[in-house]
């Protein structure tokens, strides 16, 4: 089985003795190379987006009120089931 993806067209085979064309690729976009605010979109980019640094230290301290809130719930969850079981003793008959 062919892994080429469905969406993509395959370019037809080049016959023998034929010279490859030099037909310009289609581009999904209509822009001229030459377009100005190609150069000004990963120069606004860069400056709007943070570094990478600043992406990681914000995504590891994302993880991290994660992983304590999970483990204050389960702090909060274990009095809480030990007061229910506390009660349901104190109603029981002796």
């Amino acid at each position: 089985m062919s892994r080429w993806a469905v969406w993509r067209k395959r370019s037809p085979a080049p016959t023998a003795g034929a010279a490859p064309s030099a037909a310009p690729t289609r581009r999904w976009w209509r822009w001229n190379e030459n377009d100005p605010l190609l150069d000004i979109i990963p120069t606004m980019l860069a400056w709007l987006l943070p570094s990478g640094a600043v992406v990681v230290g914000a995504l590891g301290q994302f993880m991290l009120a994660v992983v304590l809130l999970t483990v204050a719930f389960g702090v909060w969850l274990r009095l809480w089931r030990s007061r229910k079981k506390r009660r349901a003793m104190g109603r029981a008959p002796r």
